[in-house]
């Protein structure tokens, strides 16, 4: 009884996806005969287009019997998807709308309406509209095909659903509306991972790339686009990964290394500045282009990739050296550049702990004063240090004290100094 109830429309949509068809898999027939059917004709082909074949046919032996070219899993024949299946993030999906009036008689007034509807959207996306106004749609004649091509790039992961809707006026003047929805699901080609090491003022962030899908992968771009006020450079060999198209199997697993530094004209930069690039968080973001079977394109671009920000101390050291060679019992000098970071004038004071590296021991006085320092001045410190035993010896602990305000920073070591025997 609800079969004779539904709604029958002399209107009949079909939707097909357009994509790039697969090569056709087969299951290979025994022959009696001992030789490949297609062998005579690929010979054919190697010798009067030598050039055009290449290797590809002189590296198969067409007449060897436990290697015959029927059972070779591909054949000639291309095949098109059956359903929409699965897209990936940064593929365009595109699809050919086709309507045909199936009845005998005139239908007028044809308008079609397409719409693309995502989890994350309140208002589904208009894709394409053939009239604006009733009164402005096409008439179809009887049998006559109406056609129409929609795309979207998809931004999103998770179900998608193409909404189609055909409003006409029926042979009896009456205005009557089909609508239809196909629903596709969008997953993510590509995994990536991130890991972020400081050295210094340094920044080195290492990427991994996985491909999640279940075919091969083309990278033809993989670009860093460091956020402000950072500068990056590639330190991945280029032939690291062997071929430099970047193929990727299915599962393959890619690392990547960029270091992120400050511009050169920032070691003379203001505090302020300073501060800045040590509290930024946003790092950039990667541009991944890469192909599919048969050349299909996808772009994909991460979100800003953070950090922790490390911060910085009221009282920095710059930075540490040690001129000539250290021998053992034979005092050397230890030149340390300390300078305030801070926002108000320190009265810093440093004071050399003996009992953290007895194996190098200071020399002198064990408290240092460097003064008043205004906000971004340095000062140069020199340390006097006594080796007691050959090797890699590490030096330097010390507290850096603000008089003024009580701030204290308690530093490791200076450096570490081979000493010889």
């Amino acid at each position: 009884m609800a079969s004779l109830m539904r709604e029958t429309h002399p209107l009949a949509l079909k939707v097909m996806r357009l994509s790039r068809p697969a090569l056709a898999d087969t299951r290979p027939l025994p022959l009696d005969s001992s030789e490949s059917v297609l062998a005579q004709p690929l010979r054919d082909i190697e010798q009067s287009q030598p050039a055009a074949s290449g290797q590809v046919f002189s590296d198969l032996q067409l007449a060897d019997p436990q290697h015959p070219l029927d059972a070779f899993p591909l054949s000639e024949a291309l095949v098109l998807p059956r359903s929409f299946g699965t897209m990936f993030l940064g593929e365009t999906f595109s699809a050919q709308m086709c309507i045909s009036n199936d009845s005998a008689f005139v239908v007028r007034d044809v308008s079609v309406t397409a719409v693309m509807q995502t989890a994350s959207q309140q208002q589904p996306q208009a894709l394409a509209e053939s009239a604006q106004a009733p009164g402005e749609g096409q008439q179809l004649a009887a049998g006559q095909p109406l056609s129409l091509q929609v795309s979207h790039e998809i931004k999103e992961l998770g179900t998608h659903v193409l909404g189609c809707t055909i409003a006409y006026l029926s042979a009896q003047g009456e205005r009557r509306t089909l609508q239809r929805s196909f629903r596709f699901q969008a997953a993510n080609p590509l995994v990536v991972k991130t890991k972020v090491n400081h050295l210094a003022r340094d920044v080195l962030l290492e990427v991994q790339v996985h491909n999640a899908t279940h075919a091969t992968l083309v990278l033809e771009r993989l670009r860093f686009e460091a956020a402000s006020p950072f500068a990056a450079e590639d330190l991945s060999p280029p032939a690291l990964w062997g071929s430099p198209a970047g193929f990727m199997q299915a599962g393959d697993v890619r690392q990547y290394l960029y270091r992120l530094q400050p511009p050169a004209a920032a070691s003379a930069a203001s505090v302020e500045h300073e501060r800045a690039v040590q509290y930024a968080t946003a790092l950039g973001k990667l541009d991944i282009l890469w192909r599919g079977a048969f050349g299909s394109v996808g772009r994909l671009q991460t979100a800003q990739l953070l950090r922790k920000s490390p911060g910085m101390f009221l009282i920095e050291v710059d930075g540490a050296e040690v001129a000539g060679c250290v021998s053992v019992e034979a005092p050397f000098v230890a030149r340390v550049r300390v300078r305030n970071v801070s926002e108000r004038r320190m009265a810093v004071s440093a004071t050399l702990h003996t009992h953290k590296q007895p194996l190098v021991m200071p020399c002198g006085p064990v408290r240092h004063d460097l003064g008043e320092l205004a906000v971004g001045e340095a000062r140069e410190l020199a340390l006097e240090f006594l080796p007691l035993a050959a090797g890699v010896q590490r030096f330097g602990a010390m507290a850096l004290v603000d008089s003024a305000s009580g701030y204290t920073r308690e530093l490791g070591h200076l450096l570490d100094v081979f000493v010889a025997g």
